[in-house]
């Protein structure tokens, strides 16, 4: 099930985050204040054109994504995490699935995202939904050389 985030899902989407993104590709803690500070910034916003969504199965919090407003034209997409242990099972892209349904209802032009290389089964899942790489760049974060990507996707 998909559902909206509530305020009890902060520590999960936070450390879920961070123990993904440091085991798997040796993120530093810069990278939990990161996570820490998108997810506060959105429960000040607090508004009805953005939204985080939670993946629960069997009761438990398996994932994340979410939609922030950048501009009248255009939204992004971020936040989105998909539990290792339900991967290969369709949920990441039902994710993604739910937050472009949620932009295509908010009338904005476009969903952009902003990731980076190495992380590739998330960047095959915003290809076959239709995201174009539209711009590259190597930044120092979290301790490391990444190569960031914007990707854009015209609705």
């Amino acid at each position: 099930m998909i559902r909206t985030f509530k305020a009890e899902d902060v520590d999960y989407i936070i450390h879920s985050h961070y123990q993904l993104y440091n085991r798997e590709f040796g993120y530093d803690l810069s990278f939990k204040n990161f996570i820490a500070e998108s997810v506060n910034r959105f429960i000040e916003r607090s508004s009805a054109e953005e939204n985080i969504w939670i993946l629960e199965l069997n009761g438990e919090q398996k994932g994340s994504i979410s939609i922030k407003i950048v501009n009248e034209r255009t939204a992004q997409l971020g936040l989105f995490l998909v539990d290792p242990s339900i991967r290969g099972g369709g949920w990441g892209k039902k994710l993604v699935e739910q937050a472009i349904r949620f932009c295509r209802s908010l009338n904005v032009q476009e969903v952009m995202l902003l990731t980076n290389k190495e992380l590739e089964a998330a960047r095959k899942i915003y290809e076959r939904s239709g995201f174009k790489l539209m711009e590259t760049w190597v930044e120092n974060k979290s301790n490391k050389d990444l190569v960031e990507e914007k990707w854009v996707l015209a609705l």
